[in-house]
């Protein structure tokens, strides 16, 4: 007699291999581990998803919804002040890779791991990270400051610094250190 279908299956593959997949890489990661992990039968997990890479799109929406709902409530009754909402912006960042268990974006993680953009999950990498920079953007364009695009590249380039340098050093000072440098290029606008 065949099992009965467990309607929660899909999102513990989902958790679990987001798991996995963010402490060790995609390509570290076995599809025969992650059905190991779940508990659950090869024929399951392919029936959920058909292949590796449908897992690691799953995987990339998953963390994509998260952050991006936490960015939502980081600039929440923020939308009329475009210097605080490009400040908490950096924050925000700054509490991702000053966190403890931060091992990276997984979308800058994934990308520099594959290296290969012809793909549904590198499609979505690319457009989380650009979603981000749009983002800053259009908050430094409400600024109304002469040179807008030096501006926002400038805080992008803070925000890209705190990505970059969290393997590395004092991730805590390097977050007080961003916000920081992140307000006096607003006092300075």
């Amino acid at each position: 007699m065949p099992r009965a279908a467990d309607p929660a299956l899909r999102d513990r593959i989902v958790e679990t291999s987001a798991a996995l997949f963010y402490e060790r890489g995609v390509r570290a990661v076995g599809m025969a581990e992650i059905v190991a992990a779940v508990g659950c039968g090869k024929n399951a997990l392919y029936r959920h998803f058909p292949s590796k890479e449908a897992l690691v799109l799953a995987y990339l929406q998953h963390m994509a919804r998260w952050l991006d709902a936490t960015m939502d409530g980081a600039l929440a009754g923020l939308e009329r002040v475009p210097s605080a909402a490009l400040v908490a912006v950096t924050r925000q960042v700054a509490d991702w890779v000053a966190a403890p268990g931060y091992r990276g974006c997984p979308f800058r993680s994934y990308l520099r791991e594959v290296r290969e953009d012809d793909h549904a999950p590198a499609r979505l990498a690319e457009a989380e990270v650009e979603g981000l920079r749009v983002r800053v953007d259009a908050l430094v364009a409400r600024l109304g400051t002469p040179q807008p695009d030096l501006l926002a590249d400038r805080i992008w380039l803070v925000i890209e610094g705190l990505y970059a340098s969290a393997p590395y050093g004092d991730r805590e000072q390097s977050a007080t250190t961003a916000v920081g440098l992140v307000q006096e290029l607003l006092a300075a606008a």
